[in-house]
């Protein structure tokens, strides 16, 4: 292969591999403003979960934590007012309350929020007007669902 053929190959090259480089950062933001599954809107009513039931949860074999506690507990939530969205009406509906990192609470979370059949909690629903998100998100303010496991004491 001669020196003229070898620059026009190497050129080719060169270009395609710009190319796929530029083709796929198109469209993709960095991850500090990355956009996904949005951008979304809620609208947000207020109203009180009341805890239904509070289960131990069977374990399975796959769980990643055979040792931690976990429980099942159910709410049904009562908005303050009439939700207008089809798609976001909770009424009658049962629902289980998870951490933000989808692991059930274990005996630790339940005693520090006094979580028991029964238990009403404040809180609101986010039904979305907007967006491809989640259709319906609740928020207890006085829970912090972030927190841990809840295996800990």
């Amino acid at each position: 292969m001669d020196r003229a053929h070898y620059s026009y190959l190497m050129l080719t090259v060169v270009f395609l591999l710009s190319m796929t480089s530029v083709s796929c950062g198109a469209g993709e933001r960095s991850p500090s403003n990355r956009i996904v599954g949005g951008p979304c809107e809620y609208r947000e009513y207020t109203g009180k979960a009341t805890v239904v039931s509070v289960r131990p949860r069977e374990l399975r074999d796959r769980d990643p934590r055979p040792n931690y506690e976990q429980y099942e507990v159910r709410f049904i939530f009562h908005p303050d007012e009439t939700i207008r969205e089809r798609h976001g009406q909770v009424e009658g509906r049962e629902f289980l309350l998870l951490q933000r990192n989808s692991r059930y609470p274990g005996p630790a979370f339940l005693r520090k929020y006094g979580i028991e059949e029964g238990t009403v909690l404040d809180g609101s629903v986010k039904v979305i007007t907007k967006g491809t998100c989640t259709p319906v998100l609740f928020d207890f303010p006085l829970i912090n669902l972030d927190g841990h496991s809840g295996n800990e004491d």
